[in-house]
Parts: structure tokens; sequence; C-alpha cells
């Protein structure tokens, strides 16, 4: 007869791991490509806009000497015009990689602070979410804040979790970074407070010198700076623009902003995660770094010059939090495979159509400032000038040119036509209909060049539900 033999135990090779951990990488890498291309599409097309074009001409002359309070993007920004030339495409290059890296960061978070579910999901999220696409394709600060502020808040839950100083210390020279991208985006610090004292409060930890001495490395060091509130020219760059245009300033325009940019899905997705009990200790991080800034925001906006944009370094929290609560769903097996799909497909489709239109309807969000100054080189003569919003941009797309400052003309309308008819001098007007609706809300102004100048050519654009068309005028005593 046949004795049984026991079966010899073999370490099997985890096969399939291997298989999910290759379909991970694959996956990741597609989106990562894909948010790659998105950022990199008509980068040298899009033309400079306002803030932009400043921020390109101070960049040019950024040096320890001429030190901006906000030197990050500076820096970044004349770094990428040394490496890529002068250029719309030239000086984009480094935000769009930014853009790009913040993609692989926030997955790198959302898998540590959740599973790799929800770290897939944000950095698709990220990767179609057309505020991001466009922070993107700027030379300005935001795409750098929300990088810093997704490591700060990263390393800074890691440090909390695993007790390691050396953690805390990466979150703190994050944190500076973040800083130095935009002053306002230290309102991120308050809601990593509102966190510590509430994990101890509820009992989740114990206040114990450990505990006490991260906070420590990370609270101390940004606490000193709060001296610079006494500096008059730290108060004047923290209260200036104040009063101008205060309905872009109110509580509900920050919110709308907020809400516009995110997108409604993300927005209902990410307030449903919070009001699911129990809440995870996750989800409450990510609570506060949402919500306490937004708060202070709120708070603030009648005291200082704050805009919807400035909380884009929040926009990970809601991605993070509408992540969460599709992986939530996801795993009701009871409920049928296509049903536990719509939330997340639907928050998709939303960002691609946005995205549509953002890169074949809106001009990429902007004024057509480039195609209006290639109509006026085109015909340009020596010694014309440029009447225009906004002189920098003259400065920066006709240098040649004499560029003057529209409420220059304004303030001394009957000398600005005694010096054109003793000069012989041509003037070209640029009428930017976004900046003109502020100023020049009787159109007097409008009514005055269109009845003394020829009209030469428009270049339309509309986007955001404003009108950002061009105007081009030509006064000729001759």
């Amino acid at each position: 007869m046949f004795h049984q033999i026991p079966a010899t135990k073999t370490r099997k090779t985890p096969v399939n791991k291997i298989d999910q951990r290759k379909k991970e990488i694959l996956i990741l890498s597609a989106v990562t490509l894909f948010g790659g291309i998105l950022r990199f599409a008509y980068l040298e097309r899009w033309s400079f806009w306002v803030d932009e074009v400043l921020t390109v001409l101070n960049a040019q002359d950024f040096s320890l000497k001429q030190f901006q309070i906000n030197p990050i993007p500076y820096a970044a920004v004349r770094l990428s015009i040394s490496f890529f030339g002068l250029s719309e495409f030239g000086t984009r290059v480094i935000p769009a990689l930014v853009g790009i890296a913040s993609i692989l960061l926030i997955y790198s978070m959302g898998k540590s602070l959740i599973n790799k579910h929800v770290g897939i999901l944000s950095a698709l999220f990220l990767a179609t979410l057309n505020w991001h696409v466009y922070w993107s394709q700027n030379a300005r600060a935001y795409v750098f804040t929300l990088f810093f502020a997704l490591l700060t808040t990263w390393f800074f839950y890691l440090a909390i979790e695993q007790n390691r100083s050396r953690l805390m210390f990466i979150a703190l020279a994050s944190s500076i970074l973040l800083i130095a991208s935009h002053t306002l985006s230290a309102m991120l610090i308050p809601s990593l407070a509102v966190y510590s004292v509430g994990l101890w409060l509820s009992g989740k930890t114990s206040f114990n010198r450990r505990y006490c001495l991260l906070l420590l490395i990370f609270f101390v060091p940004l606490g000193l700076p709060l001296v610079l509130l006494a500096l008059p020219r730290f108060q004047t760059y923290l209260f200036s623009g104040w009063g101008l245009n205060e309905w872009k300033r109110s509580p509900l325009y920050i919110i709308s902003t907020l809400v516009y940019g995110l997108s409604i899905p993300v927005t209902i997705a990410a307030l449903s995660e919070t009001v699911i009990r129990p809440i995870r200790r996750p989800q409450a991080f990510l609570l506060c770094y949402a919500g306490v800034p937004l708060i202070l925001f709120l708070g603030f906006s009648q005291l200082l010059n704050v805009a919807g944009y400035y909380l884009f370094f929040t926009v990970p929290a809601y991605l993070l939090l509408a992540a969460s609560i599709c992986e939530r769903i996801w795993s009701l097996r009871q409920i049928s495979l296509p049903i536990r799909c719509i939330l997340p497909a639907v928050i998709v489709t939303v960002m691609l159509s946005q995205n549509y239109i953002y890169f074949r309807l809106e001009n990429g969000g902007r004024s057509k400032w480039k195609e209006a100054f290639e109509t006026i080189e085109s015909k340009f003569q020596e010694n014309d000038r440029i009447v225009l919003s906004v002189p920098q941009m003259g400065e920066y797309y006709v240098p040649k040119a004499r560029s003057t400052y529209i409420k220059e003309m304004m303030n001394d309308l009957e000398g600005f036509e005694r010096e054109i008819r003793l000069n012989s001098r041509r003037t070209w007007f640029l009428v930017d209909v976004e900046d003109f609706n502020i100023f020049d809300s009787d159109q007097r102004l409008r009514q005055w060049i269109r009845k003394n100048a020829t009209y030469i050519k428009s270049h339309p654009a509309f986007s955001r539900y404003r009108d950002r068309t061009i105007h081009i005028y030509l006064l000729d005593t001759n």
C-alpha cells in the first residue's frame, strides 16, 4: 500500500504581486504621460498675460541685489530662460515640469496616506484637472505652491505617524520653499497646527516629549518670521491692492473660484468624504489641509488683498478626498461594477470636457496679446507710440516702441490731444475689453478712440465667462 507522503512546502514566488506592481507602474506612467502632453500642448502658442509678463520681466533682473518677496518663481523662470531661451515656451518649461512632477507626488501621497487605488485616482484627477493644466502653463508662482504644499503635508503627516524627526526636517524645508513661492501660502501652516492639536485632544496620540520635539522642529522656525509683520515694506505688500475690484476679493467670489477650478463633481465628492463616519485619520488630516486655509482666506479677505486662486495650493486635499470616496464606493462589492465606476467616470469626463474647451475654444484662458502686437509690428513705423492698459506688454513684445499707460491719457486727454498735433506722431491703441470694462465702464474713452482713430483689427478671445477681445486702432495725424 502507498503511504501518504506529506507535501513539501516550497516558497512561492509572489507572481501576482509582481504583476500588480507592473500594472500599477504602467497605469501611473500612462497617466503621467497624458498629463505631460496636456501641459506641453500649445505652450509656445499661448500669449503671455498681464501678471505673467510682469514675472518674466522681473525674473530677467532677479538677483540677490534685486530680491523679490516671492523668490522661487522668479528664480525658476530665470533658470528656465537661461536653459530654453526667452520665449513663451522657454519661460514655461520649468513650471510645466513641476506640474508633471506634482502628478507623481500626489500619487505617492495618496498611496502612503490611504492606498494605491487612491494614489492612482488622485494622480489621474490632477493630470486631467484643467486648473492645474492652466497654472502648469504659466510662468507664475502657483504651480510651485501646489508642489511644495504636497511635499510639506506629506512629510509632516509621515513624520507624525512614524515619529521621525528627519521627515519633519524635510517638511520644514518644504514649507519654507512653499512660503518663498507665495507668501500667503503660509496659511497652510495653521492647518497643520490644527491637525496636531486635534490629534492630541482626540486621544489618538500622547503629548509626550517626542511628539513635542517633532512639533517644535516644525513650528518654531516658521514662527520666527512673524517679526516681518513689523516691517513697513512687508505690510505694504500684504495690504497692497485692497479696495480695488472688491468683488473679486469677496468671500462669495473666492468660493466660486475654488469650486469652478476644482469642478462641481470633485467638490461634491470631496465634501461627501468629509461627512462619512467614522472619519479616518488620513481624511481628518486632508480636511484640515483643505478647510483651515479656506476659512482663514475668507476671514482675511476683509483685510488683505486675496483672491480665490491663492488657494490653489489646497487643491491636492480636495482631489485626495474625492479619490478616497471613489475608493470607498469601489470597495462595495455588492454593488455592480458599472455603478461603482460612475463617480470617477463623471469626474474625469467633466475634466476632459473642460480641457477641450480650454484648448479649442478659450485660447488657453488668455487674451491674444501676442497676436495683437504681431499686427502692430507688421505696420510699425519708427517713432510710433503704443497706448495700452499694461505698458509692460509693449515693453516685452515691441521693445523698440514707446509704450504709454492708458490712464495717463485719461487723466489729461486735452494735453494728450495737443501733444499728438504738435509731434505728428502715429499712435496705436490696444483696447483690451476685459480691463477697459473696469476703468472705462462708461465707454467714454473708447468712444473717443473710435471717433478719432482708424480701426485696424480685432483679436477675439472668450474664456471663463469673460470677453478678452483686443481691438486695435491707429491714430495718424499726418
